[in-house]
């Protein structure tokens, strides 16, 4: 089984978190894709500094969890998971 683990700044990205991952995931079969946000207009979250999610990720290693950090592509012109959505915004006419 795979889990997507999207990491939030200041939300979600801490240390105990990540020991709470291992807590639940303890006895499954299962590994975790680890995903820095990926910022974009209009989102009020903020992607974690590079260094917390790799101690977020040995949390999870030294808990005996698979884990696994995503590298994000196309985040220049958001394309990378999460951005694909449309950046401007509808005008009724009616």
């Amino acid at each position: 089984m795979t889990f997507e683990y999207v990491l939030l700044d200041g939300v979600n990205d801490a240390p105990e978190n990540a020991r709470e991952v291992v807590r639940l995931l303890n006895g499954i079969r299962a590994k975790v894709n680890l995903i820095a946000l990926n910022p974009g207009p209009d989102i009020p979250y903020k992607t974690p500094r590079q260094d917390r999610v790799e101690k977020f990720q040995q949390i999870l290693l030294n808990g005996d969890i698979p884990a696994f950090i995503r590298r994000p592509r196309g985040r220049d012109i958001y394309a990378a998971c999460g951005q694909l959505k449309r950046t401007e915004r509808l005008v009724s006419i009616g």
